[in-house]
């Protein structure tokens, strides 16, 4: 799948997305008052609790929506991605639930990237959170990072090399039906409440952008998914 763009559809994504957090923000402002009354009761409380957590939904899916357009502005640096990981342990860890493990394995001498990092961060993350969402409790995930030599280029001051940044899960695997439609946008099969079913979208985004991919494979109880990124800039 390829993410394709236009000025039109990017300007209209922005400027849809703007508005609507203009508007989420005066709900959840009004919100908080009417949760700040004393004299509300039990059922009203609940009541008004779910409202928010909606809202936030809400605020969660316009951001994720917005992410879909092209940056105006990318920040490119070498980016080290097995320190990214080490860094990222802990968001990984919250995500999870309690009887999942999840391990990393980084090698040493791994060639670096040349990327945006806070982008390259969120097509991680995006990856990671869809295999622990997919893993039953008592599962495993496992994040891996190795190289591969690409084509000999000897125009190039320095020959290519792929980085791939590999997740694995135990969970059930993906179907066929269900893996021609990972990375359409608002397609979800998570239970989770209020999934947005645009993390893989956003991923598959993020990682064209830098010139990479993003591809599977599953079979029941071993899923992997591979996104892979140049380690020199073009």
């Amino acid at each position: 799948m390829q993410i394709e763009h236009s000025e039109f559809q990017d300007a209209l994504v922005r400027g849809l997305t703007h508005r609507m957090n203009n508007i989420l923000t005066l709900f959840h402002g009004y919100l908080g008052l009417l949760m700040d009354n004393k004299k509300l009761d039990a059922e009203a409380r609940e009541g008004l609790a779910k409202i928010k957590e909606g809202a936030r939904a809400a605020s969660e899916l316009m951001d994720r929506t917005h992410s879909l357009v092209r940056p105006t502005a990318v920040v490119w640096r070498e980016v080290n991605v097995g320190e990214f990981l080490r860094m990222l342990k802990p968001t990984f860890d919250a995500m999870r639930s309690p009887d999942t493990t999840l391990t990393l394995e980084i090698p040493d001498g791994l060639p670096r990237v040349w990327a945006d990092a806070g982008r390259v961060k969120t097509a991680i993350v995006e990856i990671v959170r869809n295999a622990l969402d997919a893993t039953a409790e008592g599962g495993h995930v496992t994040i891996q990072l190795h190289a591969e030599s690409g084509p000999d280029d000897h125009s190039a001051a320095q020959p290519l090399q792929w980085l791939f940044v590999r997740v694995i899960d135990d969970g059930p695997g993906i179907s066929v039906e269900i893996g021609e439609r990972v990375f359409q946008p608002f397609y979800s099969t998570k239970k989770r409440q209020h999934s947005t079913g645009l993390g893989l979208t956003v991923a598959l985004g993020f990682a064209q952008q830098h010139g990479g991919v993003i591809r599977f494979e599953s079979a029941p109880g071993r899923t992997v998914f591979d996104l892979v990124l140049p380690s020199r800039a073009e």
